[in-house]
């Protein structure tokens, strides 16, 4: 009888630890959910708002007026954004406001959306333009890019 137990006893131990090893403590279904949720976060929910930067003697305002969700459309301003050349401030060409502001952000669907990138614009009548991140650093586009941006914008 004794032995009949502790052969009982060893195959159920055998059975549990077995069981516990492939499963590393998460059942089936919480797998699948980690799973999903890790794909989701590598998708990635980018936006980009854009918006009118206000800047007045007392302060600097941007009403954003415009959420583009579009991934073809988000890939393209990342694009331009990427292929931007870095230029010293050109005096010139950035006074007064910016035409526009724009932020791409990725959004977790929570109030702490983080902004990636952002930067303020201002068109020039040669149709280049002038982009900033607004920490001192400016870059140039094309003409063919403004052109892109514009459209990609709709501004």
């Amino acid at each position: 009888m004794k032995k009949l137990f502790l052969v009982i006893l060893f195959i159920s131990m055998s059975v549990i630890i077995l069981g516990c090893e492939e499963s590393n403590g998460e059942s089936t279904d919480q797998e699948t959910s980690s799973q999903n949720s890790e794909e989701n976060t590598d998708e990635g929910n980018n936006i980009i708002l854009v918006g009118t930067p206000n800047l007045n003697g007392e302060g600097s305002s941007v009403d954003m007026d415009q959420e583009i969700s579009d991934s073809k459309t988000i890939d393209k301003v990342e694009e331009i954004i990427g292929t931007a050349e870095k230029i010293e401030k050109p005096q010139n060409k950035v006074n007064g406001d910016p035409d526009l502001f724009f932020t791409i952000t990725k959004s977790e669907g929570t109030k702490k959306d983080t902004p990636e990138e952002k930067r303020f614009v201002w068109y020039h009548e040669d149709g280049s333009a002038v982009l900033s991140d607004g920490s001192g650093e400016y870059y140039n586009i094309s003409s063919n890019q403004a052109g892109e941006l514009k459209e990609a914008l709709n501004k």
